[in-house]
């Protein structure tokens, strides 16, 4: 008995041509993800901080933007989606301080607050209007908390970040 071989073999290739490009998609995904862990416990060792800081960042991965800043505010990390959100690199944030994101229609009362908050070391959660690098307005909610480490000191900043619609 001869095999026969149907010619019409394109349906299961370009089904899997279909799980593929999610298959690849997911695991670069999983690749940033694990990236933005890793550099977080490297933040969190080098600076000290503790268990639970470490772990609340780790957790938040995946729902926010996280941007971490040094005792001065200075951007040290950003996580995935900060490119996204602002259009901006983490080459063009670093160093930089985060109010760079806000121009002339960033509520001032807020930002002042904001000021107040952070200057008394105090958990914040706001919405500021901010801008991407292209100059379009975005809204962005932020929790920024200090965070003072097993020595009682001041040693960076964590906001997450989420864009909201307006």
């Amino acid at each position: 008995m001869e095999l026969q071989y149907s010619t019409n073999a394109k349906a299961p290739l370009l089904s899997w041509d279909f799980f593929c490009a999610k298959y690849n998609c997911l695991v670069e995904e999983a690749m940033l993800h694990r990236q933005t862990v890793s550099a977080i416990k490297q933040i969190a060792r080098s600076n000290r901080w503790t268990k639970e800081q470490t772990r609340e960042a780790i957790e938040n991965t995946g729902q926010y933007v996280i941007v971490i800043t040094d005792h001065l505010q200075r951007i040290s990390f950003t996580g995935k989606g900060f490119f996204e959100m602002t259009g901006y690199s983490f080459d063009e944030a670093e160093g930089r301080n985060p109010k760079f994101l806000q121009g002339a229609a960033t509520n001032k009362k807020n930002t002042g607050l904001l000021k107040s908050q952070l200057n008394h070391n105090e958990p914040t959660e706001i919405i500021l209007e901010n801008y991407r690098k292209n100059g379009e307005l975005y809204l962005c909610k932020i929790i920024i908390k200090p965070i003072v480490n097993i020595h009682q000191k001041l040693v960076n900043y964590i906001a997450y970040e989420q864009e909201i619609a307006a």
